[in-house]
Order: structure tokens, then sequence, then C-alpha cells
């Protein structure tokens, strides 16, 4: 790996450190620089929804690096990832994990032998370009290094979630509350966080690190509850984050322009979500 040696995710949670990372819905390397500067422990580059090609991504995962930042993909599990591990990402979340083979796919991609088949090449970034490395050293020290992140997004897979957490490659599960809910067919706020309660304290049993939701600058109180339930990570939502600052600097402005000088307006909000701006007691 090149770049700077730091501490990684994977490290800080074993000793017990509750991680804080960010959701990157932008190919903005100063931004990646931005959260490395200002502290943050990771960075997820998500391109599950965003349109990031795969040497935008590349480019982001060096910036990462340069700053002391693991840099995780989030998107679908499929060839796509290959190149994408050889630039270096130190993790991966699959979203709408649908089941133990799954997961056991997800493995077998992300690890070489003996945990998985990942296809050997050692002419990329991760593996220094050759130069200098010992390969079976490094295979094995690759292995180690990956965090491997499963996304809990629908009631059927919180019903298999026993069976799942028996997969021993994945480090942690993030439980994403909004598609969960839409697969419950939308119930009450209290029945959601039951059962997000049940799959957080399942995977802390079974030794698995946990995350759930987002974090956003209308949502702070959920914190105090989630580390209380057992979650080691928070993931912070870079878009609702810029989206509120700005939107938050516009209103301040105008409530100080005098209202002659100004078209008739009501001060705009973010959209509020009852399933993640309420405590969950």
């Amino acid at each position: 790996m090149i770049g700077p040696d730091h501490a990684t995710l994977k490290s800080k949670l074993s000793q017990g450190q509750v991680a804080v990372g960010c959701l990157l819905a932008y190919d903005a390397p100063w931004l990646v620089e931005i959260l490395g500067l200002s502290g943050f422990d990771f960075v997820v580059i998500d391109i599950e929804h965003e349109g990031f090609s795969d040497q935008a991504v590349a480019n982001l995962v060096r910036t990462a690096d340069s700053v002391g930042l693991d840099a995780i993909v989030r998107m679908p599990l499929s060839e796509r990832l290959v190149p994408l591990l050889d630039a270096g990402v130190r993790g991966v979340k699959v979203p709408d994990l649908r089941g133990r083979r799954h997961a056991e796919e997800l493995v077998l991609l992300t690890h070489f032998h003996p945990a998985g088949r990942r296809t050997y090449y050692t002419q990329g970034r991760s593996a220094r370009y050759g130069i200098g490395v010992d390969e079976h050293a490094w295979m094995a020290a690759a292995n180690d290094r990956m965090f491997l992140i499963g996304m809990i997004e629908d009631v059927e897979v919180v019903r298999q979630i026993d069976d799942i957490l028996q997969v021993d490659e994945i480090d942690a599960y993030h439980v994403g509350p909004h598609d969960l809910a839409q697969s419950m067919g939308y119930p009450p706020p209290g029945e959601l966080d039951d059962v997000i309660r049940g799959v957080v304290h399942r995977c802390r049993q079974a030794g698995k690190y946990v995350s759930v939701g987002v974090v956003t600058p209308w949502n702070l109180d959920r914190i105090d509850t989630w580390i209380e339930d057992g979650c080691s990570f928070m993931i912070v939502a870079s878009a609702w984050v810029l989206s509120h600052s700005f939107l938050q600097i516009h209103n301040q402005i105008r409530e100080r322009i005098p209202a002659d000088r100004q078209p008739p307006r009501e001060p705009l909000q973010m959209v509020p979500s009852k399933y993640l701006n309420r405590p969950q007691r």
C-alpha cells in the first residue's frame, strides 16, 4: 500500500474506539482532504448511488491515503470491484445484502487464498507496483487489512441474520433504516427501532461491529442511543451536510435583509425523516 502509515479503521475499532466516517457523494479530492484534516477516520465512496468513474475512485483513494483516511467503496458486488481493490481501497461496503451466500461471495472476491479467490496482481498501486514487495507477505497483509461491511436493508435478511453472522471475514454490518422500513411496509418508528435494536444486539453478540443509518446535522440526538445500543462506527452523509449548511447560511442571510428588499418567501428547510430525526427512546 502506497501512502503514509496510519492507524486503520480496523485497529481503532479493535481498541474499542467509536470511529467516524463520511459517505462521500462527490468526485472531490479536496473534500476528502478536508475530511482528513478535520479528524475523520474513514471515507465511504458511494458508488451505489453516484456516477463515479474507476479513475475518479482511484484518485480519491490516493487522496484518502495522503490524509490518513481509510477509503471504503460502497457498491454492489461485481467484477468492477477488482480494479478498485488493486487501486488500494481498504474496505468494501455492499448494499442490500441478500443472505449468507451473498456474504460469502463478498469474502471470496475480496480475499486471496486461503480465505478467498481474489485474483493475483502485483502490478497495481495496492502492491506498490511490485517494487520491493514479498508477494506472499503482501497477500496475507491484504487479507488482514480488508474491512468488509454488509448492509442490512430488508426484513427478510433480518430473519436470516444468525446464519449470515457465521461468515467469518465480514467485519461489520450497517443497518439502513429507510430501506428496512420500506421492506416492512413503513411501520411505526418504534416498531422499526425494535427490529434495528435486535439486529445491533445480535451483531455485537457475534463479535461484529455495527452502525445504523447516517448522521446528519439535524439528528445528532440519535448518537447517544446508537452508541448505548452497541454501535461502534458512525457515518456522516456528505450531501445532506452540504445541503443543510448552504440552506442554513442562506436563510440566516435572508433574515438580515429588509423584507421590502427581497421577494416574499418562506424559509426552506431539510425534509425531516420520522425514522432518522428522533431519539430512539
